[in-house]
């Protein structure tokens, strides 16, 4: 069923001010960096909440939690630098546990939003088929429940007071709707995931950086440019109570 007569899908580009759920440092940049460096662009006031302090991100034995969690931390303010700065919040969740702390997670989405008032959220799909990390499924929810809470003036009245529901674009879906051209900004992306050296070194950088490129190339083909990437973008409307969100 076409229901975008009844809920038309929200201009992402029109965005004035966004903020972006991270479950991780590093994960905007892969699924969203090229748009995020856009939208800064043309003027948009783009906020980043980093869930976790990405403290278990590393293969090597020899380097502690607390040393990684502070290099990520400097590795993510480098990388939204390079895609043309913004405010980040840390907030500091163990990495790879967030569903043990999903209620208070969820305060802070709420938090969040009412204290930024923006018109757009960007998160992880948690409905990716095959997603087996729990720290995106969780935060997508959280974020989900968030947009649609936010107005609820009795729901969490200590979290602020409520606020319009912003839209929300997801990356990393398998249904998208709404493909961005990313051509200008595309390099910026690659640049600010360079940033990430503590997750990107060879041999995964290179080949990440080979992946997003040709699969930005392809998706870019579908409207005629040289590099997109692709978002399922939502209104509040379509999180609740709504068999046909997935066609959207």
């Amino acid at each position: 069923m076409d229901l975008t007569a009844i809920l038309p899908i929200p201009d992402l580009m029109a965005a004035k001010k966004l903020v972006v759920f991270s479950p991780h440092p590093d994960d905007n940049e892969v699924g969203a960096g090229a748009t995020i460096a856009r939208l800064i662009a043309q003027g948009c006031d783009v906020t980043y909440v980093i869930a976790t302090s990405g403290q278990a991100g590393s293969e090597d034995p020899a380097i502690s939690g607390e040393q990684l969690a502070a290099v990520r931390k400097e590795e993510q303010v480098m990388a939204l630098e390079i895609l043309g700065g913004g405010r980040i919040i840390f907030l500091d969740y163990p990495d790879t546990q967030l569903q043990e702390h999903a209620a208070e997670l969820g305060r802070d989405v709420i938090r969040v939003i009412r204290e930024v008032r923006p018109d757009f959220v960007m998160s992880p799909d948690p409905w990716l088929p095959y997603e087996a990390h729990p720290d995106h499924t969780t935060l997508g929810h959280q974020v989900s429940t968030g947009v649609i809470m936010a107005p609820f003036a009795l729901a969490q009245p200590d979290l602020g007071p409520p606020v319009p529901s912003p839209s929300i674009a997801y990356y990393g879906s398998a249904w998208p709707n709404t493909v961005v051209d990313v051509t200008s900004t595309f390099e910026a992306k690659l640049r600010a995931l360079d940033a990430h050296k503590s997750q990107f070194g060879p041999p995964l950088g290179p080949q990440l950086m080979m992946y997003l490129t040709l699969l930005a190339q392809e998706i870019g083909r579908e409207i005629g440019v040289e590099r997109a990437e692709p978002f399922k973008v939502l209104t509040p409307h379509h999180l609740h109570f709504n068999a046909y969100t997935w066609q959207a």
